[in-house]
């Protein structure tokens, strides 16, 4: 009798362990549907893997008159628990171009999980700069997704501003415009049984 109730009780528990759940959550992406146009600036997918998803802050050309010298914005997080902001020690660009003399700076704040605070920039005085490219990068970020479900990535001001494109002399560039509508990141969860 013993022996029998060992036998269920070993059953039970292969059969519990095949019934564990070895799922994993894979990021997925939505950019906004506002059309890309010259001096636009939005969100838009670089690559995903996994948990994580690239996400470039995406200016739209040409603009090769503008004299980009600058930008302060905000990404806002809707669901700051459910996708987080994974910080790295560099973080790529290519609209900025540093001239003799020039240097670019980089500031990414995410003390506030909720709003990742960013600010480009190029130091040492001189001109701004154009570009002739179809898009530029103004900023790459990564995201991680945390489980399932979806939030909002929507650029925003900061400190009661609006996001901001700034020329050589620290002016805003009304030329410059900041996507409106959200992109959103959706967490997917596939794999384990279900139980």
């Amino acid at each position: 009798m013993n022996r029998l109730l060992i036998s269920i009780g070993v059953l039970a528990s292969l059969a519990l362990a095949g019934c564990g759940s070895d799922s994993s959550t894979a990021a997925q992406f939505s950019a906004s549907t506002t059309a890309p146009t010259p001096g636009l600036i939005k969100l838009e997918q670089k690559s995903r893997s996994g948990a994580r998803v690239v996400i470039d802050a995406r200016i739209y050309g040409p603009e090769p008159d503008l004299d980009l010298s600058g930008f302060r914005f905000g990404i806002r997080v809707g669901d700051a628990d459910l996708v987080r902001f994974a910080p790295q020690m560099t973080y790529p660009q290519n609209v900025l171009v540093a001239g003799t003399g020039q240097t670019i700076t980089i500031d990414v704040n995410a003390a506030d999980p909720a709003l990742i605070r960013i600010e480009v920039e190029k130091q040492g005085g001189g001109a701004g700069n154009g570009f002739a490219a179809a898009s530029a990068i103004v900023i790459e970020l990564p995201f991680d997704v945390q489980s399932e479900g979806s939030t909002s990535l929507t650029l925003s001001g900061l400190d009661g501003h609006a996001p901001q494109a700034l020329d050589s002399t620290g002016a805003v560039i009304a030329t410059v415009r900041f996507d409106a509508a959200s992109a959103s990141v959706r967490g997917v969860t596939t794999g384990g049984s279900g139980y």
